[in-house]
C-alpha cells in the first residue's frame, strides 16, 4: 500500500508476546483458524491492504514465524509487559518513515477489514461493548521518546498500565458496533479456539 496524500504513512504491529498459558503455553497467532489459515492469517489479511509495513512483536525464535516474511522485532526491555513491544514497534515505525504505529493483539481473529483508517487520527483506542482495548490502539510515532521516558522512570503500580501512558497522550475512543462475536474477541481458552474456529468454519455468523 502507498499512502494516499490526504492519509499518513501506517505501520501495524502485530503483537505476538503472550505466553498462552491458558491454551497450555502455545502461541495463539499461529493456531490454525480454518481451512485456509492461521489466527495469525486472519489478522494480516485486515491490515495489510491498509498498511505500508507490518511486523510482529516477539521474544524467542523468530524462525517460527518465517512463513509470513516480517520484521519479528524481540523485547529490549525486560519486564515491561506490552509497553516494551509497543516501544520497539515506534522505533521500527520510525525507520520504515511511518508517522502512525497500529497495533492489534495477535490472537484477535475478527479485527474489522479497516481498522487501520477507524483509529486515525492518533492516538486514539478501540472501544466495544463500553470497553476500552488498550493493545487495539494507534499510536504517532512522535510519541516514542515520551515512551521511552516513561518506561525508564521508576517503578510505580500504574507505570506499565497501557492505558496510563496513553492517557498522557491524549487518547481518545473509537467507538465501533456492537457485535456478535465482539469484533475484538481474542482467543484466550480452549473454548475461545473452538468458538473463533466454529465462526471462521461459518458455523455462526457476525450478528
Amino acid at each position: 500500500m502507498s499512502a494516499s496524500p490526504s492519509l499518513p504513512r501506517i505501520a501495524a504491529l502485530v503483537l505476538a508476546g503472550g505466553t498462552g498459558s491458558r491454551m497450555g503455553g502455545c502461541d495463539k497467532p499461529l493456531l490454525p483458524l480454518s481451512e485456509t489459515g492461521t489466527v495469525l492469517d486472519n489478522v494480516l489479511a485486515a491490515l495489510r491492504p491498509h498498511c505500508a509495513a507490518l511486523a510482529i512483536s516477539a521474544n524467542g525464535d523468530a524462525s517460527r514465524f518465517a512463513a509470513w516474511n516480517l520484521p519479528v522485532l524481540p523485547d529490549t526491555l525486560a519486564d515491561k509487559g506490552p509497553l516494551a513491544g509497543i516501544l520497539e514497534g515506534l522505533r521500527w515505525a520510525e525507520s520504515q518513515n511511518c508517522s502512525v504505529l497500529i497495533t492489534v493483539p495477535g490472537d484477535t481473529p475478527f479485527i474489522p477489514v479497516d481498522l487501520p483508517q477507524q483509529l486515525l487520527p492518533a492516538p486514539a483506542v478501540a472501544v466495544s461493548d463500553n470497553r476500552q482495548h488498550h493493545l487495539v490502539a494507534s499510536w504517532p510515532t512522535t510519541c516514542r521518546a515520551a515512551l521511552e521516558d516513561w518506561l525508564s522512570q521508576p517503578d510505580h503500580k500504574d507505570k506499565l498500565r497501557i492505558r496510563c501512558f496513553a492517557a498522557t497522550l491524549g487518547v481518545h475512543d473509537v467507538v465501533f458496533p456492537a457485535r456478535t462475536p465482539d469484533l475484538f474477541f481474542n482467543i484466550n481458552t480452549p473454548d475461545d479456539y473452538a468458538y473463533a474456529r466454529k465462526v471462521a468454519g461459518g458455523g455462526l455468523t457476525h450478528v
